[in-house]
């Protein structure tokens, strides 16, 4: 049995899809969380997307590249939770 590598449009449209469900879920925070309890959402927000991206790669049934793939999936979540956070943090800060 041989690996083949995946595609680079279905590497990328498991990534981006978690993605996007990162920032989905940083808006319902935004939104519907109360200012109290949001950076507590977000880390759950974060570890639901971490253990997302572990199924949607792990379905892919590909092992070569798993680490990559994982690796720009989680990086990217952080970063786009760590974007959302600014915002809320600021808003936080300075409504009392």
């Amino acid at each position: 049995m041989t690996d083949i590598p995946m595609t680079p449009s279905r590497t990328w449209r498991g990534i981006f899809g978690v993605w996007g469900v990162a920032v989905v879920g940083a808006i319902l925070v935004a939104v519907f969380v109360p200012v109290g309890l949001r950076f507590t959402w977000l880390s759950l927000t974060l570890a639901a997307c971490t253990m997302l991206a572990f199924i949607v790669q792990l379905l892919t049934h590909q092992k070569i590249g798993f680490i990559d793939r994982l690796s720009i999936s989680v990086v990217g979540l952080v970063g786009i939770l760590s974007v959302a956070a600014a915002p809320l943090g600021l808003g936080a800060l300075f409504q009392g």
